[in-house]
């Protein structure tokens, strides 16, 4: 949920005034820190009691906002689609939803979570008794405000939990606005670290990596306390950082280690086939089926993060090093967005994360609430990257202590540990990472880690695999063993990114294909379907997963979309209308009466099978998936698909005339004698 936080010697006007002249500010300075007694906490519902017209206060705050009108200019600029504002609203439809949905989730008396594993409560008295009773809120008003229709659609499974907590409204609208300008990039991002998860490339440096230390280990150059495990718990197991004893913990890591130099023939003559059995035996081969349902890029990658703490000198500290464009530049939005392409970024160095702590009340939330004065979070919103936990001291801690391996494992010195480790982190944390107990780090977030490694290194001479290509765009982009990450972003949009209406289609269906193509190379893995997992005592790769049919199903969903929006292009005339007598005109749409839009969504809701009409976007999703099954494509005879045919353009017509009932003037062709329905966008349904 959303909150608001001042001192008791505070009205709510200081909440609720805009800052609209402020780009960039010194957080601590313009918010100090709020002392435990003088603290007061202002959810977002008392200051506007209906959550529509709370999104609306905020969109009207970023329509005035400098950094929300630069992002506003970019995203339409990328993505091909009016991302402005109006009247408290987006313009585009399927923009105002993605917004929409997206307030549904911060908003929501549901969502609370305080870096606990048992963040998730399906009622608002369990949610209340283990957070919200702390912070003096009314347990009857979370209650009533549950049983809003506007949250009747809201998932509350596998969702990313979180509290968005800010001391003014200019950070709320900034955060949202940045969070649906990069709805694309997330999606994006998905497919990028798909695509690193099936990387050759990666994996054949991670198991280098993992060799040379299995070696070390043999041979005695190094020593560990295997007691020191970190994430090999929690894949083998369920439990993370779980307490232990070398006798416990030794046959697992051993073992785990060795089971991946047997994965393929470069490492496979060093790999201990006895520590591989022994390990296969523990719990009965339970531990070892969990471990292996892991794709190997991931099981690497968990293996060089908890090594980084067994390891002597591990777990150490690192700055922060952050990508920013010049704060002066940044003092010009929006009126120099015009010039972004050439304006000069930098990679600079801080002592921690970016600043933004309410406290000790409320642990954790600086992993999930960033803040929206800082220049590298300006900037990255900018670039239109996905943000999510902020800049990760794990990732460059973990750097650094494999770079102090190095005197005594010299080998490493010729692997390129900055870049490999983030990218390793990239895939962990975006597909494998238990989303529901913390936040995690983004692709974007966690590459900037790579400056960490500031030995100087050439990478032209490393071999680049065809096909793999987001690995290869990051090694282009890392030439001297750090990435400009700005570029390399723009390279996974080139990649990936599509314009227009149907973007977030085909975006799907890319995700569908990437997906199916990590299951094709690494047999027996899976990948976490998060959002449908609800329990939080189902860990590690035991939740629910993406099973190829999904993935064929969403494929079969986009082909049935294809032709019925790739079918007759030109409408069939009446009346014996010649073409030369077709013409445009405008028509005022009918206004529904309430009565009469409730017949047409009982009719929606009864064609496609659905108990209730469950709101626009989730019907029209129904119906995709209605039409997997009911398209004429699916039986061969002839009359029937003609039944199946009219049937789809009947419910087709019903969600046409639910769209155009206070639409305003539509666009119809017409010949001379006899008007044809109005041209209609086929696309939202």
């Amino acid at each position: 949920m959303l909150i608001f936080l001042r001192t008791n010697a505070q009205a709510d006007a200081v909440i609720t005034t805009a800052n609209p002249t402020v780009v960039l500010a010194d957080y601590a300075a313009t918010y100090p820190r709020v002392a435990n007694g003088a603290r007061v906490v202002v959810p977002w519902y008392s200051i506007d009691a209906d959550p529509v017209v709370f999104g609306r206060r905020l969109l009207t705050v970023a329509a005035a906002d400098p950094v929300c009108r630069a992002l506003i200019a970019r995203a339409t600029t990328v993505w091909g689609l009016d991302f402005s504002i109006n009247a408290g609203a987006f313009v585009t439809e399927e923009v105002q939803n993605k917004y929409l949905k997206l307030l549904k989730v911060w908003l929501s008396p549901l969502s609370g979570n305080l870096g606990s594993r048992n963040a998730h409560r399906s009622t608002v008295d369990e949610q209340y008794a283990r957070l919200w009773s702390l912070h003096g809120l009314n347990q009857g008003t979370l209650r009533n405000l549950v049983l809003l229709p506007f949250f009747s659609e809201l998932n509350v499974a596998g969702r990313r939990d979180r509290i968005q907590i800010y001391r003014n409204v200019t950070e709320a609208a900034r955060a949202l606005v940045g969070e649906v300008t990069t709805w694309p990039s997330r999606t994006i991002e998905k497919i990028t670290v798909l695509s690193l998860l099936r990387s050759p490339g990666l994996g054949a440096l991670q198991r280098r990596m993992l060799s040379i230390v299995a070696t070390g280990l043999a041979n005695g150059a190094i020593a560990a306390n295997y007691t020191m495990w970190e994430y090999l718990p929690y894949y083998l197991r369920g439990v993370p950082l779980e307490p232990t004893d070398t006798g416990t913990a030794q046959p697992r890591v051993l073992g785990a280690l060795h089971d991946c130099l047997n994965d393929a023939l470069d490492t496979r003559a060093i790999a201990d086939q006895g520590l591989i059995g022994a390990f296969q035996a523990l719990a009965g081969g339970a531990e070892y089926r969990r471990w292996r349902m892991l794709p190997p890029v991931a099981r690497y990658q968990v293996l060089i993060s908890d090594l980084a703490r067994i390891l002597p000198g591990g777990k150490q500290h690192s700055p922060h090093i952050r990508v920013e464009f010049d704060p002066l530049t940044l003092g010009g939005l929006p009126g120099n967005i015009a010039g972004y392409d050439g304006w000069p970024v930098s990679m600079r160095v801080h002592a921690g994360a970016t600043p933004h702590d309410p406290g000790q009340a409320f642990p954790f939330s600086t992993g999930w609430t960033r803040n929206e004065y800082c220049s590298n979070v300006v900037s990255s919103r900018l670039m239109l990257a996905p943000l999510y936990a902020g800049t990760s001291g794990h990732n460059q801690g973990r750097i650094r202590a494999w770079l102090s391996f190095v005197p005594t494992l010299p080998a490493l010195a010729n692997i390129p540990l900055g870049l490999v480790i983030s990218a390793g982190y990239s895939v962990l944390w975006r597909l494998y990472y238990d989303k529901r107990v913390s936040g995690f780090h983004t692709l974007f977030e966690t590459f900037q880690g790579s400056h960490a490694d500031d030995t100087v290194r050439d990478l032209s001479g490393i071999a680049q695999v065809a096909g793999d290509d987001v690995w290869n765009a990051a090694l282009n982009r890392s030439r001297n063993g750090r990435t400009q990450v700005r570029s390399f972003w723009r390279d996974c949009l080139a990649l990936y990114g599509r314009q227009g209406r149907n973007l977030g289609r085909e975006l799907k269906v890319q995700a569908a294909q990437a997906r199916q193509q990590v299951l094709q190379a690494c047999p027996g893995a899976v990948i976490p379907r998060w959002s449908t997992t609800g329990d939080v005592d189902r860990t590690g790769t035991e939740v629910d997963v993406w099973a190829g049919d999904r993935n064929e199903e969403v494929l079969r969903e986009y082909a049935v979309w294809r032709r019925l929006t790739e079918g007759e292009a030109v409408p069939r005339l009446v009346g014996g209308s010649s073409m030369n007598a077709v013409v445009l005109h405008q028509s005022q749409a009918p206004i529904l009466q309430p009565a009469q839009r409730l017949t047409l969504q009982a009719d929606i809701a009864a064609a496609i099978g659905a108990q209730n009409y469950l709101g626009d976007s989730q019907m029209k999703k129904l119906f995709h998936k209605w039409l997997v099954t009911n398209a004429s494509d699916k039986t061969t005879d002839e009359e029937e698909k003609r039944k199946r045919d009219d049937e789809v353009q009947r419910i087709r017509s019903l969600f046409d005339q639910l769209a155009q009932g206070n639409a305003g003037p539509t666009l119809a062709i017409a010949g001379p004698q006899q008007a044809l329905p109005p041209i209609t966008d086929e696309e939202h349904v």
